[in-house]
C-alpha cells in the first residue's frame, strides 16, 4: 500500500473517530443531567462547542503560517475559562434544582 493511501486512511479514520467520540461525549453529557434546567444548559453548551471547535480547526488549517499558530492562545484561554465557568454554573443549577424539589417523588402502587 502506498504511503499516501495510508496517510489518507489515517486522516479520514482519525477524523471520523474524533467526530464519533464527540457525538458520544455530547450524548453522554446530556444523558447525565439531573433536571430540565441543567439539561437545557448542557445542550446550549454542546451547541456552542460544536460551533466554536470546528471553526478553530478550520482556522488553524486556513490561516497563513504565523497566524495559525497565534490562534492557539486566544482559543486556549477561551476554552479553559469557558470550561471552568460552565462547570461552576452547572453545579449551581444542579444545587438549585435540588432545593426546588418540595415533595419527594413516590411510586404509585
Amino acid at each position: 500500500m502506498a504511503p499516501e493511501m495510508i496517510g489518507l486512511i489515517g486522516a479520514v479514520g482519525g477524523t471520523l473517530l474524533g467526530f464519533l467520540g464527540g457525538v458520544y461525549g455530547t450524548w453522554n453529557s446530556i444523558q447525565q443531567t439531573n433536571g430540565p434546567r441543567e439539561r437545557t444548559f448542557v445542550v446550549k453548551l454542546a451547541v456552542l462547542y460544536w460551533i466554536v471547535v470546528p471553526i478553530f480547526v478550520v482556522l488553524v488549517f486556513v490561516l497563513p503560517d504565523p497566524w495559525n499558530y497565534n490562534i492557539w492562545l486566544p482559543y486556549g484561554l477561551w476554552l479553559t475559562s469557558t470550561i471552568r465557568r460552565s462547570a461552576l454554573r452547572q453545579q449551581a443549577i444542579r444545587e438549585a434544582e435540588a432545593r426546588d424539589e418540595s415533595l419527594p417523588l413516590t411510586e404509585v402502587k
